[in-house]
């Protein structure tokens, strides 16, 4: 079959009218007319009912049964062709929001900067999302933010961060550096699962039976809902100091605090050769995020 008889089955289909088709292909109207028969010719198929004074074309069964076909063919042959063009340093990444958010921008931009011949793709997702595309090998490498044992996926912890309270900056909050998880009244907070361990903890100072006044899904939501004087959030620190950095939030540490996040790394235990060279390239700029934020902790044990 020939891409361009494809391509006007389908803008015939899109646009419903030959004309219409012609037009969006930047074609004459008997240009597409050709190329639909020689696509019906090949297939021994009648796709498009011929009638005199429609306005618009009708598919017949077999051009009904047909698009779906066609829309693979296509998709098959764009896949083929962008081979030829891809780079040797190509890599996909995907991540948990607030990490993809507030830490790896800093790795990205230096790869950008030192490999701009490396092609990045960065997919954000939950952590049981990015288990099942590592298994598909779909990306690359993974943060998450579950642990998770599975039979090809090596996994390591990659960094722990404290979790801290969030206010808005004001005299009443910034003169208090500590503060005691009883002082924090919990109709005010504005409430996360950020992980198991983190839900246990927050059980043994509030009654886990009585459901917070405000949940957000997405970690990061928290800083626009965030707006007056008797809210609070516990979040990561990285999350945290990016918003004290606008003046808007203070933070306060908790003299009992819950345990801190790990954000484990994933990658598959039998990486493509072809992304070997790009993923040292990033573990590389990865590592160096211990020198930029000096509250991540490595950690390589439990």
């Amino acid at each position: 079959m020939n891409i361009d008889d494809i391509q006007a089955f389908l803008a015939i289909v899109a646009n419903q009218s030959l004309t219409k088709a012609a037009e969006f292909l930047h074609l004459s109207q008997s240009s597409v007319s050709h190329r639909l028969k020689n696509l019906e010719r090949e297939l021994g198929l009648v796709l498009v009912e011929r009638r005199k004074g429609l306005k618009t074309v009708t598919l017949t069964p077999a051009g009904e049964d047909f698009i779906q076909v066609a829309e693979k063919w296509m998709h098959l042959l764009l896949e083929t062709q962008s081979l030829k063009s891809r780079t040797s340093l190509s890599l996909a990444i995907g991540s948990v929001d607030s990490v993809s958010t507030y830490l790896l921008p800093n790795v990205y931009q230096k790869i950008i900067s030192q490999h701009p011949a490396m092609r990045l793709h960065i997919y954000t997702k939950n952590s049981t999302e990015l288990y099942d595309l590592l298994e598909q090998r779909t990306i690359d490498i993974a943060f998450v933010l579950q642990e998770r044992q599975i039979k090809n996926i090596e996994l390591s912890p990659f960094f722990a961060e404290p979790m801290v309270v969030l206010r808005l900056a004001l005299p009443e909050h910034q003169a208090v550096q500590y503060i005691q998880p009883e002082q924090l009244n919990p109709s005010d907070e504005l409430y996360h699962e950020w992980f198991p361990t983190y839900q246990i903890w927050h059980s043994k100072w509030w009654d886990p039976l009585k459901p917070p006044h405000i949940q957000v899904s997405n970690g990061p939501m928290v800083l626009p809902l965030l707006r007056t004087a008797h809210q609070w959030a516990i979040v990561p620190l990285s999350i945290a100091q990016s918003a004290a950095a606008t003046s808007k939030y203070t933070i306060q540490k908790l003299t009992d605090p819950p345990p801190d996040r790990i954000c484990y790394k994933l990658t598959h235990k039998m990486a493509k050769s072809s992304t070997k060279e790009a993923l040292a390239i990033f573990e590389a700029f990865a590592a160096e995020l211990y020198t930029q934020f000096d509250y991540l902790n490595q950690i390589k044990h439990r």
